[in-house]
């Protein structure tokens, strides 16, 4: 997997971004977020798919954004981690937080014990965990930052490179310790609610069949429950109709195709499935309010 395909607004945006410091190695990336001011925090602000699990450490102010379809406030000595996901970001200014991020090759590839990896991506599969840490806690992350963008930031050679590669491990799993606790590869995933079962297999199913499927019976079928009675709990549960959701994941993966693909209008149409440009126009419009075309210039 590319740099790129980590972060999807790497090579147009991030690095242009005053405010903004940017480390990455092959897929795993971290980046520095510090007094990004609004103006520079707009060309952020578009959502968009990023193919690797998240980890967000707030150490001051206090952002919101959206990963999953689900929005999230996150304040100072908090930290965030999520499965892969459509993820933007909302409010960032007057904050400071770093961001790391790795695909589900890299710990594999590090030879990092499978059972962690695959207990990790089971215990955040379609969901999210926010931690509060300890003062002392927040300032050896923040120390361990702050050692790697000092040391690594520039000129990586080919021994540095693997150095980091060892680092993102190390801080990989000194957050796991602190939101999923330290008996997480012997303990059990807690009991659910119902509810949030089905909105996490949604999501799920969603992430696999968005681009052929849009029907509610299709994905009802697949949870082995009748459309009805998915209708009902999703709404109940999230104040939105399964339609609705639909809708808005469609339209949010419209976005980040337009925004950071090199995908044509018409390419996208097809590459979704719909039948032609304009019918995925008056589709977009629906949702947005804004054409395709008026979305791509914004």
């Amino acid at each position: 997997m590319t740099k790129q395909s980590l972060f999807p607004y790497y090579a147009q945006t991030l690095r242009r971004v005053q405010g903004v410091e940017v480390l990455d190695v092959t897929g795993a990336g971290l980046l520095y977020f510090n007094n990004v001011g609004e103006e520079q925090a707009q060309s952020l602000k578009y959502p968009c798919r990023i193919d690797a699990l998240i980890m967000i450490v707030c150490v001051r102010g206090e952002i919101t954004f959206s990963s999953h379809m689900c929005d999230y406030t996150l304040k100072a000595n908090q930290i965030f981690i999520s499965s892969a996901s459509v993820f933007q970001f909302h409010s960032i200014t007057d904050s400071e937080f770093y961001m790391l991020a790795f695909n589900s090759e890299f710990l594999p590839n590090m030879n990092v014990d499978i059972r962690f990896v695959a207990q990790l991506m089971s215990e955040l599969r379609g969901n999210a965990r926010i931690a509060t840490m300890a003062g002392a806690e927040m300032m050896g992350v923040v120390r361990f930052f702050t050692t790697i963008s000092a040391e690594y930031a520039k000129d990586l050679s080919e021994y540095k490179e693997n150095a980091l590669r060892h680092l993102f491990c190390a801080i990989i799993y000194r957050i796991c310790d602190v939101v999923l606790g330290t008996n997480m590869m012997l303990s059990s995933v807690g009991v659910k609610e119902r509810s949030s079962e089905y909105f996490e297999r949604l999501m799920d199913l969603l992430s696999e069949h968005y681009r052929e499927q849009r029907n509610v019976e299709f994905y009802a079928e697949k949870m082995h429950i009748s459309s009805k009675h998915l209708s009902r709990v999703i709404r109940g549960f999230t104040g939105k109709s399964v339609h609705q959701w639909i809708d808005e994941f469609v339209a949010l993966e419209i976005k980040n195709l337009l925004k950071y693909s090199n995908m044509s209008i018409q390419q996208i149409s097809y590459h979704l499935n719909f039948p032609n440009p304009s019918f995925m126009g008056q589709y977009f419009k629906r949702i947005t309010g804004m054409t395709p075309g008026e979305y791509k210039k914004s």
